[in-house]
């Protein structure tokens, strides 16, 4: 692990004294996109990721549309095509966006792999995505991150980094952090993963750490209020398929099982907009304790607990022992269910 770090924080040092790429800075983008065979009227909304909203939407006319305005940084934004019955279409496309007139070319068939000019941070990632496609299975991790570590100040390489978390020491993401300039060190990713690198991971057999949350009526509710009881703590969210399928088909029969003086779920929703959340949680039936800060990943809850994927489930006992982790869904499985009847034993 030290040679590991010290490996890091050469390449941080490489990172910092390289001549940059040069991107002249404007104040507003221009994004133009030729859309081969798309429909006309066909709907496209640009959807930022970073703050998990959509931020304009044009339509389709002779192949083409555009957007313009401004991002306070560069974001990880999507394009998302709707047919005139309103239902969403198969092509898509991700990309850096940033303040600079950026131009997206592709046809209706592959859109996915549409070509994108003049966005730095997509080129970027295009690089850094070539390594992980290129490299055999036994040295994909380590060149992936020798690539972030070397490049070093940009939104991009936050994004990633934040990704891949957990396969890195965190006195390496300090160090790399360090390294940032003052504009991606105060950034939201760049506070996220600050906060991640201070944080100790909270791991079987340490005591819960307490969450605090807002059900769908507005009532706060904490972890503590239900000690004594053996808790299982869920991370989920709407996007997420698996979550979902847990939500309809394993929880409700752990609460059809278990005395309700005995057991208890809590879903914690990592949504950020309260009628997606209030809607996924009807459609799913979710008659347990449903609650969320609407803070999504970058919430002091999430960072509590470490969470970097879901749904990602914690079985604490009657003591407040954290006894278990449990990662992703298996229908049919039943390890929570076994897990649980050990600890009532």
């Amino acid at each position: 692990m030290k040679k590991l770090f010290l490996v890091l924080s050469i390449l941080l040092i490489i990172a910092s004294c390289k001549e940059k790429e040069k991107v002249t800075k404007k104040e507003i983008f221009n994004l133009t996109v030729t859309a081969k065979n798309f429909p006309d009227s066909t709907k496209v909304y640009l959807y930022n990721r970073d703050i998990d909203k959509n931020i304009d939407s044009a339509y389709v006319l002779n192949q083409s549309f555009n957007f313009s305005g401004k991002v306070d940084l560069p974001s990880l934004c999507y394009l998302e095509f709707y047919d005139k019955n309103k239902k969403q279409i198969e092509p898509y496309k991700f990309f850096f966006l940033e303040n600079q007139d950026i131009s997206i070319i592709g046809d209706y068939s592959d859109f996915i792999n549409a070509k994108v000019i003049g966005s730095y941070q997509t080129n970027l990632y295009l690089k850094y995505d070539s390594i992980s496609t290129n490299s055999d299975k036994a040295n994909r991790a380590s060149k992936e991150i020798d690539f972030l570590f070397s490049n070093a100040n940009n939104q991009m390489t936050l994004n990633e980094l934040l990704y891949k978390k957990k396969e890195i020491s965190k006195d390496s993401l300090l160090v790399f952090y360090e390294k940032l300039d003052s504009i991606n060190s105060n950034s939201a990713k760049g506070q996220e993963l600050l906060t991640y690198a201070k944080t100790i991971d909270i791991k079987v057999g340490d005591k819960f750490r307490d969450i605090i949350g807002k059900d769908l009526n507005g009532e706060k509710h904490k972890l503590s209020d239900h000690l004594g009881k053996i808790i299982l703590l869920d991370f989920w969210a709407p996007g997420c398929y698996p979550c979902r399928l847990q939500n309809k088909n394993e929880f409700p029969e752990l609460v059809k099982k278990y005395n309700k003086e005995d057991f208890i779920i809590i879903s914690y929703s990592l949504d950020t907009n309260e009628k997606s959340w209030r809607k996924s949680s009807e459609d799913d039936k979710i008659n347990w304790l449903n609650i969320s800060d609407l803070k999504g990943m970058k919430g002091e809850n999430v960072n509590k607990y470490a969470v970097t994927t879901i749904p990602n489930s914690f079985l604490i006992d009657q003591n407040g022992i954290v006894v278990k982790s449990f990662i992703g869904f298996s229908d049919g499985s039943n390890v929570i269910e076994k897990e649980i009847d050990r600890l009532l034993k």
